[in-house]
Parts: structure tokens; C-alpha cells; sequence
């Protein structure tokens, strides 16, 4: 720690980076406040189409550079860091006006401590601010954690203010900061020192551009939709899963069942139809439930969805050492027995394979759930929902909002354009599924329920919110499972969620590189022609 009054270094020189892209805004009263931190330089970098429209005064000292052919939002930044000379770079743009004591205090940890970035975090002691994470940060906030910078929490290049030094602007390239994703990224896996700071703009000082920013409650807005995309590409340039644990998945065993190279070792068929039901109009309900060393409770399990007059039950017991095999045999239902544990959901999708009914629902055989609160699900399917999931998101404590796995579900929405559903999600039980779903996406994508809930948005289906089952207050704690070990800072089942949702933005990033009719799509109007229902195959 250096003591006050030691420090004889020369402050750093600065320069202040502007970029217009739509509109002037209040451009001229953010230079007027950026006089007095006593830059080197202050450059203005404006598409072609807007330069004569407005007029600095030549006191502002700044230099204007135009933008020649049409470019992406963010080129201005990677243009005039080209031309900035100063030690440290600061990137503001012309919506927003800051206040110039805290510009001061924003740039303090790049012009005299030891950081080499400073990234801005929205402030919280506003009150305006004490609301639900926005839309797009929960995905900046995942991308933090991979990258072993959870101490950064939201704060990634794409919010302005953020300042580099020079060392930062070589570390990253000029040429990427037109692209924050992967400049953030680049930036967040170097060994920089980065710091965060909270500021807020003057909240009568802000532009409102409805081309870029408008949107309707439950779909993204133009800017969101650049976010998004540029992200999900990042999370592509990531080690698979992010390097998270896998939950002991074997699949191994899936990819012999899909490559027809093995059976699935049915030990006992229930009848068909186990139940004749009046309930779906005609069609039969298959219920799947995995199962390991659940004696305690499978019989109540099965007793409870009897009610729901399925045409199936399908039992896949997995690695038990007690009695749940020889119980559910007992009931009457068909029963899976593999000796060995499956690893989490392994069951789900073998279940989902030897299914025969029109409508499915997944449930879990470490509690009970009461028919009436299992039954929504299968009845939603049966009126045309294509996949029907239990909203979770008001048993929510307000704690709850900083949790990973609470961020890693609604990101994956938000990345599919389906702010509505929050964090509903098919990692929680209950859900239900039509059969063209899964025949669809492919039954083994189930193996990885983000990746299924993912492709069946991007196959044209529409997942929805159906009833509200707590799952919180029921689910077993199991210590090894949820409970970080030594060394640790995370349980087993938070590393396995977090991977399997960056597996699912990995698999989306794959699907963005589509090429259809030799051009590659957008991915908003990828997006919006899925939830249209136009998806060719």
C-alpha cells in the first residue's frame, strides 16, 4: 500500500473518446463538463450523414472525425482510439451527461492508483436503480464469473463511462472495441488490473432514442438485441461449459442409445394404457420420472400421479443400492434399471425415448407434488402449448437477485428473445413437453435442459409459464451436492447449472453461424422469425 504524499509519478495524460451515432444529443454540454478535466485531447467521432449538423464552439477544442461508410454502433470507439494519444483513454457518448464530480472520481483509479481499466456499475443508491436486474446484464454478469472476474459483477466495455490506459487499449487491439463482447472478454482473461466504479447520469440529462432503445415489456429492444448477440458469440470463444463440472453425466450411455448400439434395459412394461383418461381429449399422457435411492418417497410420488390418469409412468431408476426399483415394479410401472448412477437428467432423456404419449411430463422422485399442482402442466400441452414451465420467479427472496443460477436462467430467456418467461426454466420440475417437441429438438438434447428449452424456441416452439409449483421449499438438501467443498467457492450443483446454461449459449452461438440462402442471418431477425413460428427445416 503506497502512503499518502510518497507517490511523486506524473499524472496521466487524457484523452476523451465520443462517439455519435444517431443523434447529437446533448453532446455540447458533455464537452462543456469535459473541459475541466483538463484533457490532452477530446475527439468527436460522427457518422458522415451527421457532420454539418451541429456546430462546437472553438473554445470545446475538439477534434471531429467522420465516419466515411456506414459502420456498427460501437466503430466510433475503435476509430477514435486510433487517434487519441493520451495514457488513458475515457469513453463516454452523447446521450447521457454525467455529473463532473463524478467523472473525477471514475477516473481516479486509472490517472493515479494501479488500475489499467475502469468499468462503470450502475448506482445502486439510487433509487431508480433498486430495481430487477436489467435485461442484458445478467448475461455481462455470467460472462464475469467464466472469467474469473466475479468481482466485476455487471460491469463489462459495453456501458459507458468505462477507460482503458494505453497498456489496456494494446492488451485488447483498437480494432475491438467496434465489438465490447469480445474486447471485454479479451480484457477480463488478461492479467490487467480492472476496477469498477458506481456513477450515474443526471436523470434530466438523458437522450431517449426510440429506434434503439424502445421496447415492449417482454421483447428486446435494437441495442439489446446487438448485446445479446455479441455475447452469445463471446460465450462461443469460451472452453466448452465454460470448464464447469458436468454432474456425472454419462453420455456415453445416451450416445450408444442414439447411435442404436445398445437397448434400454426395461425391467418391467406397465401396461398401455395404464390409465384410460378423459382428461386430455384423446390424447395419452407419459410421465417420467428418474430415480436414485428414493425408497422413501417413490410410492407417493407414483401414488400422486395416478391422479393424473396417465396412459404411462416411466421409472428410470439409476445407481440404487435400496428398494425404489423393486417399489416401483410394485406400482404397476414401467421400469428402467441401469446399475450404475446416470449423472443428472440422463434419466429425463431415456425416459423421454421410450416415451409412446402425445403430451410429457417431468417430474422428480425425491418429493411429492401434489396432483393438482402437477396437473396444469399436462393440461396446458393438451390445450396447444407447445412446452409448458413452472414459474419460479415469485417465491423469489430479494437476496435471490445477486444468485448465479437466478442470473443464468434468465439470461438464457433473454438470449432467445423471451424476457416473459423470467427464469422459467426446464432445469426445474415441473415441466411438460408436447411429443413434437421432442421429436423436434431430438430427445437427447434433454440430457441438457437449457439446450432443449434453447432449441426448441430457435425450432419455432413457444414455451410459456403455466402455474407456480415451489420447488424451493421441497427439493432435498443433499450436502455433497450443495454445498461448496474445500477450496471451493461453488456447490457441485451450481457448477453443473452454470455449465449447462454456457453449453446452451454455445449451442445458440453455433446456430447464429447458420447460413441460409448463402447469407448469413441476423440474429434479431433469426430470432423473431422462429418465435413467428417460420423456422424451414
Amino acid at each position: 500500500m503506497r502512503k499518502a504524499g510518497t507517490d511523486n509519478r506524473r499524472r496521466l495524460t487524457l484523452s476523451i473518446i465520443i462517439p455519435v451515432t444517431e443523434e447529437i444529443g446533448f453532446l455540447a454540454d458533455m464537452i462543456a463538463i469535459c473541459r475541466h478535466l483538463a484533457p490532452l485531447e477530446m475527439i468527436v467521432v460522427c457518422p458522415q450523414q451527421l457532420m454539418g449538423t451541429f456546430q462546437l464552439p472553438e473554445e470545446a477544442g475538439c477534434r471531429v472525425i467522420s465516419l466515411e461508410e456506414p459502420a456498427g454502433l460501437f466503430a466510433g470507439r475503435s476509430v477514435g482510439a486510433k487517434h487519441a494519444q493520451g495514457d488513458v483513454l475515457l469513453f463516454l457518448d452523447e446521450g447521457r451527461i454525467f455529473p463532473l464530480p463524478a467523472l473525477q472520481r471514475f477516473l481516479f483509479p486509472v490517472l493515479y492508483g494501479n488500475a489499467q481499466a475502469v468499468l462503470s456499475l450502475a448506482d445502486k443508491r439510487s433509487s431508480r436503480n433498486r430495481t430487477r436486474r436489467g435485461s442484458v446484464r445478467c448475461l455481462s454478469l455470467l460472462v464475469n464469473e467464466c472469467c474469473g472476474r466475479a468481482s466485476l459483477q455487471e460491469a463489462t466495455l459495453f456501458d459507458v463511462p468505462h477507460a482503458l490506459t494505453a497498456e489496456a487499449l494494446r492488451e485488447i487491439g483498437t480494432d475491438r472495441l467496434a465489438y465490447p463482447a469480445e474486447a471485454h472478454r479479451q480484457l477480463v482473461c488478461s492479467q490487467m488490473n480492472i476496477a469498477v466504479q458506481p456513477i450515474a447520469p443526471m436523470k434530466e440529462r438523458q437522450s431517449f432514442r426510440p429506434s434503439l432503445h424502445a421496447a415492449l415489456r417482454w421483447e428486446l429492444s435494437r441495442y439489446e438485441h446487438m448485446v445479446v448477440e455479441q455475447q452469445i458469440r463471446a460465450f462461443s470463444r469460451l472452453p466448452v461449459r465454460a470448464g464447469y463440472t458436468d454432474g456425472g453425466r454419462r453420455r456415453d450411455i445416451v450416445e450408444g442409445l442414439f447411435q442404436q448400439l445398445a437397448g434400454i434395459p426395461v425391467t418391467q412394461r406397465g401396461s398401455w394404457p395404464l390409465r384410460r383418461s378423459s382428461l386430455y381429449r384423446g390424447q395419452r399422457l407419459s410421465v417420467i420420472i428418474p430415480a436414485c435411492n428414493e425408497e422413501a418417497t417413490i410410492d407417493d410420488v407414483i401414488r400422486e400421479t395416478l391422479m393424473l390418469e396417465p396412459a404411462e409412468i416411466i421409472v428410470v431408476v439409476n445407481g440404487s443400492t435400496d428398494q425404489t426399483a423393486a417399489i416401483a415394479k410394485r406400482s404397476g410401472v414401467t421400469t428402467v434399471e441401469y446399475p450404475e448412477p446416470l449423472g443428472v437428467d440422463t434419466g429425463r432423456a431415456i425416459g423421454a425415448l421410450l416415451a409412446r404419449g402425445d403430451l410429457l411430463l417431468f417430474i422428480d422422485a425425491d418429493f411429492v407434488i401434489p396432483a393438482r399442482d402437477m396437473y396444469p402442466f399436462p393440461l396446458a400441452c393438451e390445450k396447444g402449448i407447445d412446452v409448458a414451465l413452472n414459474d419460479l420467479s415469485g417465491f423469489l427472496e430479494p437476496h435471490h437477485e445477486s444468485n448465479l443460477v437466478v442470473a443464468a436462467r434468465q439470461a438464457l430467456n433473454v438470449a432467445v428473445n423471451r424476457k416473459d418467461l423470467a427464469i422459467g426454466s426446464m432445469v426445474t420440475v415441473p415441466f411438460a413437453m408436447r411429443r413434437e417437441v421432442v421429436a423436434a429438438i431430438g430427445w437427447q438434447l434433454l440430457l441438457c435442459p437449457p439446450k432443449a428449452q434453447i432449441a426448441s424456441v430457435w425450432t419455432g416452439f413457444q414455451p410459456q409459464l403455466v402455474h407456480e409449483v415451489n420447488i424451493f421449499s421441497s427439493n432435498r438438501f443433499r450436502p455433497q451436492k450443495h454445498l461448496a467443498g474445500a477450496g471451493t467457492t461453488k456447490s457441485a450443483a451450481v457448477e453443473q447449472i452454470l455449465g449447462d446454461h454456457i453449453e446452451a449459449f454455445q449451442y445458440l452461438a453455433n446456430q447464429l453461424c447458420t447460413i441460409q440462402g448463402g447469407e448469413q442471418v441476423a440474429y434479431g431477425q433469426n430470432i423473431r422469425s422462429r418465435q413467428r413460428g417460420d423456422y424451414e427445416s
